[in-house]
């Protein structure tokens, strides 16, 4: 059991490093503005089928549906975005290096720096930026719907009203 809750903790991970990844490079490009290149290469995925798991209170599940790991790798240059975006499953994002900033739909910020990460959920909208001076890389872990396509594990959105980063 402890085995395989550890081998779904690393396999969440993975996918939201996957996530943010694709996100990046699937992402609406700003409008009137030449972003600084973002690459997003798949490094795995894997079927997990329906499960539920729980080590050391980390709790786990896919409900009622078979599940998808997907590990992608997100490398953002300076200056570079991922567009507006959201995800149809969970997405657990390290910062492998440098430092990146993400806004939600509100324009609230938040900063990770290397050896930090966030959690991308509930379909929500935001964008990722590396506004620091080196390159950032991101390891998004996807934990999403077996029937998604690999396009799908990234939706653009619209610039919201309320924001104006890009």
């Amino acid at each position: 059991m402890k085995r395989t809750t550890l081998l779904v903790t690393v396999g969440v991970s993975v996918l939201a490093l996957l996530a943010l990844v694709v996100g990046a490079a699937l992402a609406n490009t700003p409008s009137g503005v030449s972003a600084a290149p973002v690459t997003a290469t798949q490094i795995t995925r894997a079927t997990l089928g329906k499960f539920e798991a729980e080590n050391n209170a980390i709790e786990v599940e896919s409900g009622r549906r078979s599940a998808d790991l997907a590990i992608v790798k997100v490398v953002l240059e300076r200056g570079g975005s991922t567009g507006w975006h959201h995800h149809p499953g969970v997405v657990l994002v390290p910062v492998k290096a440098g430092t990146v900033t993400e806004y939600d739909a509100q324009c609230h910020k938040s900063v990770y720096k290397e050896g930090k990460g966030f959690v991308e959920s509930n379909s929500e909208v935001h964008l990722v930026r590396n506004e620091g001076d080196v390159k950032a890389v991101l390891y998004a872990t996807f934990l999403l719907p077996s029937a998604t396509s690999p396009v799908g594990l990234t939706i653009s959105d619209p610039q919201p009203k309320e924001c104006h980063k890009q």
